[in-house]
């Protein structure tokens, strides 16, 4: 009876032993990602125009940046600076931007203009504001374009540069 105990004794401990080693080298490597992770988070903070990005390590090595950038240039550049930190070997690009955002929003408005029968008119987004262009006729189809863009994003202000051309006098 005695030996059955020592033994279960000594696999006891050397389960122990194992479980100790295995959570003492991931706690290392959960370390390691941490302060990748907070190195690139710093870069990225560093540059004002890169202030709406963040980054995440999703495994060894891989960083995952997300949130909001103003357009493509600042994406490629958020991208660079954390390739430029060291301990990164890849880079996942998740950014969005803002100009992409203005490119949707402008795309439901033509296609909303359209619709209504105004194909020689054009919108344009840039922040809060929406830039109607082109052509009609009277002074009445220009203040409709104005509200068929209004009717999509109130929010937004409209500056309407349409040109109204004079209707048949006949």
């Amino acid at each position: 009876m005695i030996k059955p105990y020592r033994t279960s004794s000594a696999f006891l401990t050397i389960a122990v032993l194992i479980l100790t080693v295995v959570s003492a080298s991931s706690m290392a490597h959960a370390d390691r990602e941490a302060e990748l992770m907070n190195r690139v988070n710093a870069a990225l903070r560093s540059n004002p125009r890169l202030n709406g990005a963040k980054a995440y390590t999703a495994a060894e090595g891989v960083v995952v940046l997300y949130g909001t950038v103003f357009d493509d240039k600042d994406r490629a550049m958020a991208e660079q600076t954390a390739n430029s930190v060291p301990g990164v070997n890849s880079v996942v690009d998740n950014l969005r931007t803002k100009t992409g955002k203005w490119a949707q929003e402008e795309e439901r408005i033509n296609t909303q203009l359209l619709t209504n029968g105004f194909t020689d008119v054009q919108a344009r987004v840039v922040g809060p504001y929406i830039y109607l262009s082109g052509n009609v006729v009277g002074q009445a189809a220009k203040d409709r374009a104005a509200s068929v863009a209004s009717s999509i994003y109130p929010n937004k202000q409209i500056s309407n540069m349409i040109f109204v051309h004079p209707g048949s006098m006949f």
